[in-house]
């Protein structure tokens, strides 16, 4: 969670965290003091949290929940019972005030993980561990070998239009714990960005892990002489460290290949631990791979993708480098084909856990290296974030130019950008469609058994998603789609894999009609794990207010099963009605194999 703030953060503001549908919050504090080293909770420490001064707050502290969380705040900021911390400014006027940004990512599970929710007492049982696995002391150093980890290092030069490999091990069953590779000349632009890190594990047909050296470990073209230390990578003068594990299965190679203009001289040192001392199960577990892309110069209006792939598997972060590039642009990502973006930024420097332009500084999990505005190395891990996903993601940030934003037009430049982005999985997808249901379509409702109780209502709509086609910087033609709004109840057939794990129910709706709940029955049985709660933006612009709202469904409920009857039972919402337009089902699967 975070917080940004156009001045020092306002005093008198509470912030109230309730819990599980308790009528009494178990946190109710200042947020001055919540977001500060004097919270009593003991939360906001070093390196889980990071003191921006008078422009941001960051907080990696997980709360979980089994039921709900609900997060409010009792005043606004600047409101006559609110004081501003700064003398500077003390005027409240509401039109020279400055807000409070929040920004918050949350997880939510389709199987109970079986942990209890937050309370006040733990920060005491976790807050030891968690301060032990964000430190960066030594890292990318030459450590000795620990846990069962064998090293192996190697010198070779390698000539112009060659490659060369480093490192192989076949036959077995093992993981790469940690890589550090030298390449001299280290001044060199040509010789950084031209020499390309390749990792093949068990024999694919191409490499996981392909990009320039110098990319793949956060270099700045423009800024040779920056270095930054995180956890899973770092980077100093021609010399990169990653210690992101590698599992593989049969075999693993890695390969340099020099396309730059010049001899290059490469070191390298691999430790690897054997299944033995590090096992990592098969159908649990993916390879990680390193996606390379760059643009330039990039498309205005077209949102610049990180990663777009097809497949299972969890993003863990990226660095990008850019240049003439503005701070607003958006983070969006799309997980799974739904056209709503599941997380959405606030601005590029938000994306990356900073407020007011990116600044130069080096945290376990976010920094920035000739960082000026919204240009920079930068980079964002997103260990303690769940950018899961089981049938494909979408995974950027917006694009300005002198077109964008609207009402700033000839501010920004298109600029140019690379990045790699770093991920575990594998191609095989493990969410797949079974069924659709058309709403206002008379053969599709029928071969569903569809219907619709209480005061029903037919709508047309002709709306816009949010996102980058939500017709603001260029136009797009509206999604028309009929539907039903209702006071009571309704009731559909689909089909689902019988070797399901579990389904997900997806529905489009109007976020017009916010905070739209409802009890969701599977073959007459209530889902008693959580309700369907759809909520966005309480305001709506522009038509954009298309929404895909996804339930998933506990494989007890479903497993085994080749059909289900679905019921879903209104209980509240802003207008006081349930609508519905459209409906894709899909089902959790094992894939067949795993190779």
């Amino acid at each position: 969670m975070n917080i940004w703030h156009g001045r020092e953060i306002y005093k008198g503001i509470r912030i109230l965290y309730y819990f599980d549908n308790e009528p009494m919050p178990r946190i109710d504090m200042d947020i001055s003091t919540f977001f500060s080293n004097e919270s009593p909770l003991g939360i906001f420490q070093s390196p889980i949290a990071f003191d921006g001064k008078d422009c941001f707050r960051i907080l990696y502290h997980p709360m979980f929940f089994k039921k709900r969380l609900k997060v409010s705040l009792s005043s606004e900021p600047g409101r006559p019972d609110t004081v501003s911390m700064s003398r500077k400014d003390p005027d409240k006027d509401p039109q020279t005030r400055l807000p409070h940004w929040y920004n918050f990512t949350y997880q939510l599970y389709r199987e109970d993980p079986g942990l209890n929710s937050w309370t006040p007492d733990t920060p005491r049982e976790v807050m030891p561990a968690l301060l032990k696995i964000m430190n960066t002391q030594g890292l990318g150093s030459d450590q000795k070998p620990v846990g069962g980890d064998r090293k192996d290092v190697t010198n070779l030069k390698v000539r112009a239009g060659q490659s060369a490999t480093i490192w192989r091990k076949s036959g077995t069953v093992g993981s790469i714990s940690a890589l550090r590779i030298k390449i001299d000349p280290a001044d060199n632009v040509d010789a950084l960005f031209n020499t390309w890190l390749k990792i093949t594990f068990d024999r694919a047909s191409s490499p996981q892990i392909e990009a320039p050296f110098g990319c793949f470990f956060g270099a700045y073209r423009t800024s040779l002489q920056s270095a930054y230390t995180s956890l899973p990578l770092g980077y100093s003068y021609g010399e990169g460290f990653c210690n992101f594990p590698m599992p593989f299965w049969k075999s693993a190679v890695i390969q340099v290949e020099n396309r730059s203009q010049e001899e290059v001289t490469v070191t390298a040192t691999i430790d690897d631990k054997p299944a033995s001392a590090m096992s990592y199960p098969r159908p649990q577990c993916g390879y990680l791979y390193a996606h390379y892309h760059r643009e330039d110069p990039r498309v205005e209006g077209k949102d610049y993708a990180y990663l777009e792939v097809g497949g299972s598997g969890q993003v863990v972060g990226h660095v990008v480098m850019r240049w003439d590039t503005s701070m607003e642009e958006d983070e969006r990502t799309y997980c799974d084909g739904s056209r709503t973006p599941w997380m959405i930024g606030e601005g590029f420097e938000d994306d990356h856990d900073m407020g007011w332009g990116l600044q130069n500084l080096t945290q376990p999990l976010f920094g920035a290296i000739g960082a000026k505005g919204g240009a920079g190395g930068v980079y964002r891990f997103l260990l303690p974030d769940m950018y899961c996903f089981y049938n494909g993601i979408k995974y950027g940030h917006q694009t300005y130019g002198p077109h964008s934003p609207l009402g700033l037009e000839g501010k920004y430049q298109i600029g140019k950008e690379e990045s790699v982005a770093f991920w575990y999985g594998t191609p095989h997808r493990r969410l797949i469609q079974t069924d659709e249901l058309d709403i206002g379509n008379a053969d599709s409702e029928n071969a569903h058994g569809y219907r619709a109780e209480g005061d029903v209502q037919r709508l047309q709509g002709a709306y816009w998603y949010d996102g980058e086609l939500n017709n603001v910087l260029f136009a797009t033609p509206a999604i028309v789609d009929d539907g039903i709004s209702f006071t009571g109840e309704s009731n559909f057939n689909v089909a689902v894999s019988s070797d399901n794990r579990g389904v997900r129910v997806r529905r489009r709706c109007n976020k017009a009609n916010n905070r739209q709940e409802g009890r969701v029955f599977i073959d007459g049985s209530l889902v008693t794990e959580r309700p369907w709660y759809s909520v966005d933006y309480e305001r709506t612009y522009r038509n954009i207010q298309w929404f895909d709202s996804d339930f998933d469904v506990p494989a007890r409920y479903t497993q085994g099963k080749g059909r289900i009857a679905v019921r879903i039972e209104f209980s509240s919402s802003k207008t006081g009605r349930w609508d519905e337009y459209h409906y894709w089902v899909y089902s959790y699967i094992e894939p067949a194999t795993t190779e």
